[in-house]
């Protein structure tokens, strides 16, 4: 009988989790984004390659990267991924391979006079439950940062670090982002579009 409760809880808990993602991705999936990205990652350092797709649903104001940048540089990078994840709406999302899709937090639309584009997003890192019970010192690095050097056409290449630790250099007056992996993953044949 017991085994029978808890398959039967094991069955409920597996639905309403399905349903919750589901939900989540549907009210994703309802917003028409602004701007879409679609690009090959390769990471030499695994030997993995797959493509990534981003959807943009608004930028990033001036007054939330002002806020980010200020919790930065006084209160330092916990408190920046805390600040960072209550950000609503949402910016966007991306889809990697073998992946359901991450929210966006951040994305920077930065226009060049010369009309190429430089463009940053940001999200939390996903934190396995076992890293964050060894608190190994991977947990340092909770962010992906992307970027991405398009040109006129819409056309370009990036990175994304996904495991990276942010910091701020006071002499420098400049934002660190250090890899916690050697390479960052490379975005090649990256193409931008307006749906």
């Amino acid at each position: 009988m017991l085994r029978k409760r808890a398959a039967v809880l094991g069955v409920l808990t597996l639905t309403l989790a399905l349903a919750i993602v589901a939900s989540v991705a549907a009210g994703a999936e309802d917003r028409k984004p602004i701007q879409t990205f679609t690009c090959f990652a390769a990471q030499m350092e695994r030997g993995a390659a797959g493509v990534v797709d981003i959807n943009i649903f608004r930028w990033s104001t001036d007054e939330e990267r002002e806020m980010l940048l200020t919790t930065l540089q006084e209160f330092g990078r916990d408190k920046l991924i805390d600040t960072l994840m209550k950000i609503r709406p949402v910016v966007g999302y991306m889809r990697t391979p073998n992946s359901i899709g991450y929210d966006l937090y951040y994305a920077r639309n930065n226009v060049q006079p010369d009309g190429s584009r430089h463009v940053v997003m940001a999200t939390n890192r996903r934190v396995a439950i076992r890293e964050a019970q060894t608190a190994q010192r991977s947990m340092q690095y909770q962010l992906t940062v992307i970027e991405l050097q398009l040109d006129q056409n819409g056309k370009g290449e990036g990175k994304m670090v996904p495991a990276a630790k942010i910091s701020w250099d006071a002499k420098k007056k400049a934002i660190e982002i250090e890899n916690y992996r050697a390479l960052p993953v490379d975005l090649i044949n990256v193409q931008a579009k307006k749906p």
